[in-house]
């Protein structure tokens, strides 16, 4: 680029704040410069914009009713990591986790219907598929605490466990670990 190149680029975009305002030079309005972008022979109908923003406008439903759907399967590996944080061992805080984690899915389950009704009156769609989803994912967590009960031992999987007159389980196998014995 030389250097009289340089200058009538700089000219081009220079400022005139002698006439009382920021206006551009007098040469580059007569020239007729347009910003980048700028189309003078573009014009739309008012029916081509408002055919376009419905468009727009349901696809942005859909897409916040597939959010919504999704919400309890993203959320489901922080959940994971949450139980896996709580450990085994039966303590209040692990208990209350455990209690959350399966009480709040079960309260999403039984409000799928206020959970879309915002965006269901405006959607052309049906929001079946998002609600099934919805509810699987819910189904999930719940599957979760489930699991992470059983493995904290607050599930009663033996007769024992709810038998008086049932013996407990006896372990097949015992290990010995340095001096102590791991059930």
């Amino acid at each position: 680029m030389t250097t009289s190149s340089s200058n009538n680029l700089m000219n081009k975009w220079r400022l005139d704040f002698t006439t009382g305002g920021s206006r551009i030079a007098s040469r580059n309005i007569e020239q007729g410069l347009n910003p980048p972008g700028y189309q003078s022979n573009f014009s739309t109908t008012s029916s081509e914009v408002e055919s376009s923003s419905k468009t727009d406008r349901q696809h942005l439903l859909s897409k916040r009713a597939w959010d919504m759907a999704l919400q309890p399967l993203k959320s489901l590996p922080m959940n994971v990591f949450m139980m896996y944080m709580a450990g085994n061992t039966i303590s209040i805080f692990p208990i209350m986790m455990v209690a959350m984690m399966v009480w709040r899915p079960i309260q999403a389950v039984m409000s799928v219907g206020n959970v879309f009704k915002p965006i269901e009156e405006e959607h052309s769609g049906s929001l079946i598929v998002h609600k099934i989803i919805y509810t699987l994912g819910n189904f999930g967590a719940i599957a979760l605490g489930t699991y992470k009960c059983h493995s904290m031992g607050l599930l009663p999987t033996y007769a024992s466990d709810w038998l008086d007159f049932a013996a407990p389980p006896e372990r097949m196998q015992y290990s010995l670990i340095g001096d102590q014995f791991i059930w």
